[in-house]
C-alpha cells in the first residue's frame, strides 16, 4: 500500500488538474492505497470557494470534492494565505475583514507549515515515506 499526499496548485476552471486529481485520489483509494490529504495552494485554493457556481456544462468540483471527503473522510487542506489572496476567506480572515467567509465547510483553512508537517509527520515511524504529487 502506498500513501500519497496530493498538491493542488491550478484554479478548477482554467484546467483539468482538479479533474484528474480527483480521479487519481479515487483510483488510488479503490487500489488500497491512501490519500492522506489533499492540499490546495495558489490558484487551486479555488476549489473551496463556496461562492463560485460553475457554467453549464461544467463539473461542480466543488461539490464532486465535498462527496470526495464525505465518502473518505480524506482531508481538504486549503492555504489560509493563498486562498485570502485571492478572496476565498476563512472564518477568521472573514471576521477581520467584515466580510462573509466563502470557503466550504468540507474544506479546513490551514497554514502552509501544517502541509510540511505532515509531509514530515507521515514519513516518521513508517518504512516508507508518502509519495507527493502536484496537480
Amino acid at each position: 500500500m502506498n500513501r500519497f499526499l496530493i498538491f493542488i496548485t491550478r484554479s478548477p476552471f482554467d484546467s483539468l488538474n482538479g479533474q484528474t486529481a480527483l480521479s487519481f485520489c479515487e483510483a488510488a483509494i479503490d487500489l488500497g492505497h491512501q490519500i492522506e490529504q489533499v492540499f490546495f495552494y495558489h490558484h487551486g485554493v479555488l476549489h473551496a470557494n463556496s461562492d463560485i457556481q460553475p457554467g453549464p456544462g461544467e463539473k461542480n468540483m466543488l461539490q464532486l470534492w465535498t462527496q470526495f471527503t464525505e465518502q473518505t473522510k480524506t482531508p481538504l487542506n486549503v492555504c489560509v494565505t493563498a486562498s485570502a489572496k485571492r478572496g476565498v476567506l476563512s472564518e477568521d480572515d472573514a471576521n477581520m475583514f467584515k466580510r462573509h467567509s466563502n470557503i466550504h465547510k468540507a474544506f479546513c483553512p490551514v497554514g502552509m507549515a501544517d502541509y510540511f508537517s505532515a509531509l514530515n509527520s507521515a514519513a516518521i515511524g513508517n518504512d516508507s515515506s508518502p509519495i507527493c504529487i502536484q496537480f
